[in-house]
């Protein structure tokens, strides 16, 4: 085990998680030794990444010693008890690793010129940071060893060495070209937008129109003794009070859920790092340094992991069976709270019931009337209408154009405007606008409608070749008359459940708890099991083609580039 620690240590000395709150660091050590000092790096010792060559400042030291109690060329072994502020005397003012021992986290104080003898990596003395180092220049792979400056003698794939120094391969003129495509973009879209800030308002009828359309959609409250409807305040409970439909409220209450569950887990922690032990605090947030300092660091971690597991242990038990009561127990109040206001409101799916069961009927015959007729008779009970769930699934875009056309007829649209006289810029920036946004050209005849698709049938023939599906809705004038419609429909009436029409039996009624403007119309007809299995193995395997492209064009180089990257 303490192999497998010391293997991991050797390729990351200088980058390492201090306290490394690592289930891989937590191993038992072979001896007592290797428990107090687990890592040595056998990499070159790199402190910090930096550009050009150019070392990093050191911070400063948590302690300051005046006096070394280290001797020239002795090797000592670091500990958790290690002082991170001890310093070499100025007569060999650098630690080096001891490479040529078998021991953990062994430093010895040298002079510039017996770096190379301790560590042949670590061929630099670097009078700021106190250590002897390998060179800091960016994209090399391997430092030269004959310099005693930052200085590199073979560079990583992608780059190219000139004068000891590493250069991106693949820079070249053609950055400043694509920088420059970019600037002209840029300030093609600048002048854009200026112009249309600038621009005169051509069509005040539209503006007035769109800006009472938006006032229109937002959310006010019930009118007062005034008759007006103010807005809602910014103070409103939307957690309590029913603004928008229940979904809302439900949303804000999940939204109320998620945050207490944060600052209760967050609690939880808070509680154990003050009450058990304050080193929790510690641990992960202290700062990392030279290769002696994180070997301290790491044994201290080490130690302390170890003997606070335990409240690790129980942090993990109690924010998981807390989570699972506390997300029951969500549950619970979530049904109860939508349930409430359900039994409050009365909204459009209390009018309506569902029938089950019909057979597939050509929309030549008159199926909503017949339907109509037959519930009425049964239940003696008015009804308001029935409303077929069609099969058009193959005439879907048929089918909404000619729903478009008709709400256009019913809500047409305003006398066309004469086109103002623009200059060339702004014509070109019009122009771009109406095919980025398919609004139709102005200096058309919107009079003259385009010629009809050969290909594409009339759709009152489309109409009538539709087949019904299944189902339809019936609306009734009250829920109490409904819910007895319900009752009477689905009866037994000679053993048999339901009422019959064009030859099958068994058709029934049922409550429904979708509003109108949840139905997905062009679904009905095609819900069987086979076409709901297709359908959910179409969405995983989108979903799974999803996750593949991203990790293959996004996380796989970067993956490549953590694991070929050389500190």
């Amino acid at each position: 085990a303490a192999s497998a620690v010391r293997g991991a240590a050797l390729s990351r000395s200088s980058h390492l998680s201090v306290e490394l709150a690592h289930p891989a660091i937590e191993v038992g050590p072979a001896n007592a030794t290797a428990a107090s000092s687990l890592v040595a790096a056998a990499k070159p010792i790199r402190i910090a990444r930096g550009g050009a060559g150019k070392a990093v400042t050191p911070r400063p030291s948590e302690e300051t010693h005046v006096e070394s109690s280290f001797g020239c060329g002795v090797t000592t072994q670091v500990t958790s008890a290690s002082d991170k502020g001890d310093r070499c005397p100025e007569e060999c003012p650098f630690f080096a690793q001891d490479r040529n021992d078998q021991d953990f986290c062994s430093f010895a104080c040298v002079s510039e010129e017996q770096c190379r003898t301790y560590n042949p990596a670590t061929q630099i003395g670097d009078k700021k940071l106190g250590v002897c180092r390998s060179c800091i220049v960016d994209g090399c792979l391997k430092c030269d060893a004959s310099a005693k400056t930052d200085r590199c003698s073979e560079c990583q794939a992608g780059y190219y060495l000139k004068d000891g120094m590493c250069h991106f391969k693949y820079a070249g003129d053609w950055m400043y070209y694509v920088g420059g495509f970019f600037a002209v973009v840029g300030i093609l879209v600048l002048v854009w937008v200026l112009d249309m800030i600038i621009r005169p308002c051509t069509n005040e009828q539209g503006l007035t129109y769109g800006l009472e359309a938006r006032e229109k959609m937002k959310l006010r409250m019930p009118k007062d003794s005034n008759g007006e409807r103010a807005l809602w305040p910014l103070t409103t409970n939307l957690m309590t009070r029913l603004v928008a439909g229940p979904g809302m409220m439900l949303h804000f209450n999940f939204q109320a859920a998620l945050i207490l569950w944060a600052v209760l887990i967050a609690l939880i922690w808070v509680c154990l790092a003050q009450f058990v032990d304050n080193r929790l605090w510690r641990l992960g947030t202290r700062k990392f340094g030279t290769p002696r300092e994180n070997c301290i660091l790491v044994a201290w971690g080490y130690e302390v992991q170890n003997e606070l597991m335990w409240t690790k242990v129980t942090f993990l038990w109690i924010a998981y069976v807390g989570s699972c009561v506390l997300c029951f127990l969500y549950g619970v109040l979530q049904l109860r709270a939508f349930q409430n206001v359900d039994y409050q409101n009365k909204t459009m799916k209390d009018f309506v019931a569902m029938v089950i069961g019909l057979p597939s009927v050509s929309g030549s015959k008159p199926v909503e009337e017949d339907l109509k007729a037959k519930i009425e008779a049964i239940t003696q009970k008015p009804v308001v209408g029935v409303s077929v769930a069609w099969d058009f699934a193959e005439h879907e875009e048929s089918v909404t154009k000619a729903i478009d056309e008709v709400v256009s007829t019913l809500d047409p649209d305003p006398d066309k405007l004469p086109v103002p006289a623009t200059n060339p810029v702004r014509t070109k920036f019009l122009n771009t606008e109406r095919a980025l946004l398919g609004l139709p050209d102005p200096n058309s005849d919107s009079s003259v409608n385009s010629e009809p698709d050969e290909e594409s049938d009339p759709i009152d023939s489309i109409m009538m070749n539709l087949r019904s599906s299944p189902r339809a809705f019936v609306v009734f004038p009250t829920q109490e008359i409904m819910e007895d419609s319900v009752r009477l429909v689905n009866a037994s009436r000679d053993g048999r459940e339901g009422f019959e029409y064009e030859g099958v039996e068994g058709i029934t009624l049922e409550m429904i708890e979708a509003e109108p403007d949840t139905v997905q119309w062009v679904n009905f007809g095609h819900s069987s099991p086979r076409e709901k299995v297709f359908k959910l193995a179409a969405g995983f395997g989108i979903i799974g083609l999803a996750c593949l492209f991203w990790a293959i064009v996004f996380y796989a180089p970067y993956a490549y580039y953590v694991m070929t990257f050389n500190y």
